[in-house]
C-alpha cells in the first residue's frame, strides 16, 4: 500500500483529482439524463441524492484531515458555522435549508482542497474523462441553444441541457476548463476554447468577465502597464466592435443594451428612479424585449430597499435563503451572488464568502491556471451561480486543491534555493 502511494495512485485521504471528477461526471451524466427524459421529479431526486452524498464524502475526507488544516481555514469555518446556526434560528420557518446546505458547503469543498497533498493531483483522470466531464455538459447546452429548444422567459432566460440558464452553462464552460489546463493542454487553445464559448453562448456578462480575467492575468496589477495595456485594449475593442458589431449576435445584444438602458433611465430620472416604473413601463420606455440589464438594475433596487426597510433582526442575520424570491416584486433571485449573500445570508456570510474569494485569489492568482477564478469573481456581480452545486463544488475544491500545491511548490523551490546557496557557501569556504 505505501508503495502505492508513493506512485500516486492513492492519496492519504483516499480522494483524489481522479475521485472527485468521477463524482462529478456521475453528477453530470444523471442531470444530462434528467434534462432529455422530460425533467422528471424521481430523476431529480436521484440527482440531488448524489449531490448529498458527495457533499458527505467530502465531509467525511474533511473530518479525517482536519488536524493538517491550517489555523485561518479552521477560524473562517468557525464564523461561518455560528453566522449559519444565526441565519437558520432566525429565518427557521421561512429559509429553504437544502439550498442553504448547497449554497454553505462551498466553503467546505474549499478548505477540504486545503488539506489535499502531494499525490492529489497525480492520480490524474483519464483524457477519456476529462473530454466527457467537459464535452457533455457543454455540447449539449449549446444542442439546446441553437435549435431554439430552450425555454425563454419574459427577461431572456432560456434553459439549456440541465442549466438552468446559459449564464450557469458558460460558467461551467470556464470553470472546467481547469481539466484542461492540469491535462497540459496549450495555453493559445485553452485561450481561443475560452473565447470562442462565451462567444457562442451570446451572454454580455460572461464576455465582460472573460476579457477582464484575460486581461488582469497577462498584464498584472502594475497601474502603469495596465493603462498602458487598458487604453490599447479599448481602442483594439472599440474597433472590432464597429466592424462587426452587425455580424455577431453578442454585440448586437451589447448595443441594444445600452440604447435601451440610456432611453429607461431618461426616463426613470436616474437608477433609484427604476423602483417607481413597473415592467410594462420599462418595456415600453426601452422598446426592446432584451432588458435583462435594466430589469437586474430595478431588481437590486428593490433588494436594497427592503433590506433597509427590514426588521434588524433579519439586517444582522439575513432574510433567509429564498427570502429575495419571496419578498421581491419579481419574485426572482438577485442576479447578483454578492448581493444575493448579504440580503439572504447576512453581512457575517457575506464577508465570510468575500474572504473565502480573496484567499483564492491570494494563492492562485497572477498564474494563467487563475483565469477560471478571475472570471467566475466577477461574473459573481451578474449572476446567479453560487446555487449550482456542479459548477461550485468543483471550482472551491479545486481552488483550495490548487492553492496547497502552488504552495508547496513554491516552498520547494525556496528550499532548493536555499539549499543552492548553502551549498555554494561551503564550497567557498572549503576553497577558502
Amino acid at each position: 500500500m505505501n508503495a502505492r502511494i508513493a506512485s500516486g495512485e492513492y492519496s492519504r485521504s483516499g480522494f483524489s483529482y481522479k475521485s472527485l471528477l468521477l463524482w462529478e461526471f456521475g453528477y453530470v451524466v444523471i442531470l444530462v439524463l434528467w434534462a432529455f427524459a422530460g425533467q422528471s421529479e424521481a430523476l431529480k431526486l436521484v440527482a440531488n441524492g448524489f449531490a448529498f452524498a458527495l457533499v458527505l464524502r467530502v465531509g467525511m475526507v474533511l473530518l479525517g484531515q482536519f488536524n493538517r488544516l491550517e489555523h485561518g481555514a479552521r477560524v473562517l469555518i468557525g464564523f461561518v458555522l455560528f453566522f449559519a446556526a444565526a441565519n437558520l434560528m432566525v429565518n427557521i420557518d421561512t429559509a429553504e435549508i437544502g439550498e442553504t446546505i448547497k449554497i454553505l458547503s462551498i466553503f467546505m469543498f474549499y478548505v477540504t482542497g486545503l488539506t489535499t497533498d502531494e499525490e492529489y493531483f497525480e492520480n490524474a483522470p483519464s483524457r477519456l474523462l476529462v473530454a466527457l466531464f467537459v464535452g457533455l455538459p457543454v455540447l449539449s447546452a449549446l444542442f439546446d441553444l441553437y435549435r431554439g429548444g430552450g425555454a425563454n422567459s419574459d427577461f431572456n432566460e432560456q434553459t439549456l441541457s440541465f442549466f438552468a440558464n446559459r449564464n450557469n452553462a458558460v460558467a461551467f464552460t470556464v470553470v472546467s476548463a481547469w481539466t484542461l489546463m492540469l491535462g497540459g493542454v496549450r495555453r493559445w487553445i485553452i485561450v481561443a476554447y475560452l473565447a470562442v464559448s462565451v462567444v457562442a453562448f451570446k451572454t454580455l456578462g460572461a464576455l465582460v468577465a472573460i476579457l477582464f480575467a484575460f486581461y488582469l492575468v497577462y498584464s498584472g496589477f502594475n497601474i502603469v502597464r495596465n493603462l498602458v495595456v487598458g487604453a490599447a485594449a479599448a481602442a483594439a475593442g472599440a474597433a472590432f466592435y464597429f466592424e462587426f458589431d452587425g455580424n455577431l449576435g453578442i454585440l448586437s445584444r451589447a448595443t441594444t443594451a445600452w440604447r435601451s438602458l440610456n432611453s429607461v433611465l431618461a426616463e426613470s430620472g436616474g437608477i433609484w428612479g427604476l423602483a417607481k416604473m413597473d415592467y410594462g413601463q420599462i418595456y415600453v420606455a426601452a422598446e426592446t424585449s432584451d432588458i435583462s440589464l435594466i430589469f437586474r438594475l430595478k431588481h437590486w433596487v428593490n433588494l436594497i430597499s427592503l433590506y433597509t426597510d427590514g426588521p434588524l433582526i433579519n439586517q444582522l442575520f439575513g432574510f433567509g435563503v429564498g427570502s429575495s424570491v419571496k419578498l421581491t416584486d419579481l419574485n426572482l433571485v438577485p442576479h447578483n451572488d454578492y448581493l444575493r449573500f448579504f440580503f439572504e445570508l447576512g453581512p457575517g456570510l457575506f464577508i465570510c464568502f468575500i474572504v473565502l474569494n480573496i484567499l483564492v485569489l491570494k494563492r492562485i492568482g497572477g498564474f494563467f491556471i487563475s483565469i477560471p477564478a478571475v472570471f467566475i469573481f466577477i461574473y459573481f456581480f451578474s449572476d446567479n451561480l453560487v446555487n449550482n452545486f456542479l459548477v461550485m463544488s468543483f471550482f472551491y475544491f479545486t481552488a483550495g486543491a490548487l492553492s496547497t500545491s502552488l504552495r508547496r511548490s513554491r516552498a520547494n523551490q525556496s528550499e532548493d534555493m536555499r539549499g543552492t546557496e548553502v551549498a555554494s557557501a561551503n564550497e567557498a569556504l572549503r576553497k577558502s
